[in-house]
Order: structure tokens, then C-alpha cells, then sequence
């Protein structure tokens, strides 16, 4: 047995109802699991777990009992003294700062904290959400407080680069690391054979294009709308985009004034998009912002061939290697992205070149791979002295 094998890893998310932050605490479970990691905790917030989630019978499954956010770093810090895991893994930005206050509310102990940026932070300060000021003065939080963290993880290399050169944490290099999110193969196959859940997709007459995600402005489904305005006046095809979040409005308005009713769903969140992915014919990503991009993974697990946008953050370069396992294409340029869909949907040929190329890549994303990836990391970080950058001189940069 080795060293780590005889450690206690406790990782907090903010709830196990579902999406891409629920998959991605699921999955980096499974990879420890599989590495012969067996002393595995699950900390969340938020209430209720989704039954398509799913941990090995021997993960603890710890509910903070926090009825508000603000109160969580108490019961944060209670857990903490009662359980004392030798590592303790903060997914998110929105919880990284109260997990910080926790772990100090509990004294740290023998615990390491390592806080997990899955967003490019500038962006979303700067651009997405410049009009909040919770949004804005994160940067500066994150300056100020990240660095009394252990360690600091992004999910992809720029993200990371973001954080330590753009907000400018001063981390040291040794204590930050960037590991691509893991995807559990096996959960997402098994429940893609489903029925699919949408009537276009139960009785399927024309190519279904289809997209997942949060329907905020980073997602930019907006430009996907109109792209898909200009192929149906030479296809006759269907798309469904499937999420919830506050451009509903905006986009529904759009659909009705591009006449579009009849040929884009909207059908909101969904805790099983895999049998839905498994039933149609494209899926397009087309991102603003997107520092890694799950569900393009997700989705060629599914077999279905991948349009993305080379967005902020890296994510879809990345796991496309820029353009070799689906089509990337310049961000914001809708008539880029109609043509690029219409010469797709026109060649069954490179449909099924770009499946069989997708069903190859996301064998690189397994638990497994990416736990091997974590687990010198953590090592490492009981080797490192236990202290922090000075709080007063990061706060005055």
C-alpha cells in the first residue's frame, strides 16, 4: 500500500442535483476510486442528489446542512474537525473563498486545502458578468485569498495562466497544477442507451443538431440561432438545445422572430442528456467562454460529431487538438458556423470520420488517466512547507 492509499481525500462541490460540476465531482471520485483510494468523502451544500449520479458504495456522501451559503463556512469547518481528511478538494469558484474560511474556522489541522478554478476568471469579472459586483471584486478576493490555499488547481493549463498572470495570484509554480476533467465513460455509455426523452429524437424525420448548456450569454447559443436560421433555408433539419438559465427569455424571443418555432426546442434542464446525444446526428458547442468543455467529451462518448468555437479559456482547442478529432471554428462568425454545419450535415462521410475520430479521443479523459495526473500532485503537496503568501503584500498589489 502506498503512502497516499492511507489518506482520507474529502471533495466539496456545491450539490449533487446534476450538471457538469455534479459529473465532474462524480467522475474525479471514480478515478481516485480506481487508483486504490478507498478513505473517500463527498462534502455538498445544496440538497438533494440526482439518481443518474453515481459514487462507489464506499464514498461518504457528507451534506454540510448549510440552509444558506453565508453560513457555510461553519459547517464547513465543522466537518472538517470531525472527519479531518489529510486532503480536502474545493470545486469551483463560487465556493473556494467560503472553503478557505472554513478550513481557517477549523484551524487546518493536518488538512491540505487545494481550491479548483473551473472558469477563466477574467472573464467572467470583465466581460460576462462586469455589471455585478460579486463578480467583480472576485478578483481581488482571489488575490487575496488563494494564495493561503495548499495548492491551486484549473482544469485546463489557461485557465491556470489566466489566474496566475491575469488576476495575478502569487502562487508558486509548485503549489499549481492543470488537469484536464475527467469523464466517466462507463456512467455516460450505460445511461445513453436510454430512450431519448425528446419526441423529435423518438420519431426522428430530419437531421437533429443539438447543443447542451447553461443558457447564459457565455454560451453564446444566440449565434447558434442564427447560424441555424441560415442552414434551414437549405436543410430541413431540427435543433435542441437543452439547459436552463437567464437568457431564456432572450432566446425564446429570438426563435419566434426568426419563425423558428416548429424547428428549435428549448425543453430546459435535463439530469440525462446522454440518450438524447445518442439520437442525433451533430453537436455544436458554440462558447464564448469555455475552459475546458465536458460535454464535448460527454458527447462524442455519445458518437456524435463535434462543431465548436476556438473559445476563450481553451477548452474546445483543447480536447479537439485544434480542429483534428471535430470542426473549430473562429468564435462570433455565424456564417462561418452555417456553412461549416451545412457541409457537415451534406457528408455523411465526415459524420462518421469525426465519430469514429470522437470515440477515440474521450478514451484520453478517463478517471483513471486523470487521478494519475492528481495523485503526485497531492503528494507533493506534504513535502511543501505550510505557509501561506504574505496577506498584506498581496492585498496592496
Amino acid at each position: 500500500m502506498t503512502a497516499i492509499e492511507q489518506e482520507s481525500i474529502a471533495i466539496l462541490t456545491w450539490g449533487l442535483r446534476g450538471g457538469s460540476l455534479t459529473n465532474y465531482t462524480a467522475a474525479l471520485v471514480e478515478g481516485f476510486w480506481q487508483a486504490g483510494l478507498r478513505n473517500l468523502s463527498v462534502f455538498y451544500i445544496a440538497d438533494g442528489i440526482d439518481p443518474h449520479v453515481q459514487f462507489p458504495a464506499g464514498v461518504k456522501l457528507v451534506p454540510l446542512g448549510a440552509k444558506r451559503s453565508r453560513w457555510m463556512p461553519f459547517y464547513l469547518a465543522r466537518r472538517i474537525r470531525e472527519l479531518q481528511p489529510t486532503y480536502l478538494i474545493s470545486v469551483s469558484a463560487f465556493i473556494n473563498i467560503p472553503a478557505i474560511l472554513g478550513w481557517w474556522l477549523a484551524g487546518k489541522g493536518r488538512t491540505r486545502l487545494i481550491v479548483s478554478q473551473h472558469s477563466t476568471m477574467s472573464y467572467k469579472a470583465y466581460v460576462e458578468l462586469k455589471h455585478d459586483w460579486k463578480e467583480r471584486l472576485q478578483p481581488f478576493l482571489a488575490r487575496l485569498l488563494y494564495p493561503q490555499a495548499s495548492g491551486l488547481h484549473a482544469n485546463s493549463q489557461a485557465v491556470l495562466d489566466d489566474l496566475l498572470h491575469t488576476i495575478r495570484i502569487p502562487m508558486p509554480p509548485e503549489r499549481t497544477i492543470a488537469t484536464a476533467n475527467p469523464v466517466n465513460l462507463e456512467v455516460i455509455q450505460r445511461y445513453s442507451q436510454a430512450p431519448p426523452e425528446h419526441a423529435w429524437l423518438q420519431h426522428k424525420e430530419q437531421p437533429v443538431l443539438m447543443s447542451v448548456g447553461r443558457l447564459a450569454k457565455q454560451k453564446n447559443f444566440a449565434a447558434l440561432i442564427e447560424a441555424f436560421a441560415l442552414v434551414n433555408t437549405q436543410l430541413d433539419c431540427r435543433l435542441i438545445i437543452f439547459g436552463e438559465g437567464p437568457e431564456r427569455e432572450n432566446l425564446t424571443r429570438q426563435i419566434q422572430v426568426l419563425n423558428l418555432a416548429d424547428r428549435v426546442s428549448l425543453p430546459g434542464f435535463t439530469s440525462n442528456p446522454w440518450c438524447n446525444m445518442a439520437q442525433a446526428d451533430l453537436f455544436v458547442l458554440p462558447s464564448e467562454e469555455e475552459p475546458f468543455g465536458l460535454v464535448l467529451v460527454e458527447a462524442m462518448t455519445c458518437g456524435l460529431p463535434i462543431v465548436a468555437t476556438d473559445a476563450i479559456g481553451g477548452g474546445p482547442r483543447s480536447v479537439l487538438e485544434s480542429g483534428r478529432y471535430g470542426r473549430l471554428i473562429p468564435p462570433q462568425d455565424v456564417q462561418y458556423l452555417a456553412a461549416t454545419l451545412v457541409e457537415l450535415l451534406s457528408s455523411p462521410e465526415q459524420l462518421q470520420h469525426f465519430r469514429q475520430l470522437g470515440q477515440e479521443r474521450c478514451h484520453d479523459y478517463r478517471p483513471d488517466r486523470i487521478a494519475q495526473q492528481w495523485i503526485p500532485f497531492l503528494e507533493k503537496m506534504d513535502s511543501l512547507p505550510d505557509d501561506a503568501v504574505d496577506v498584506k503584500k498581496v492585498a496592496v498589489r
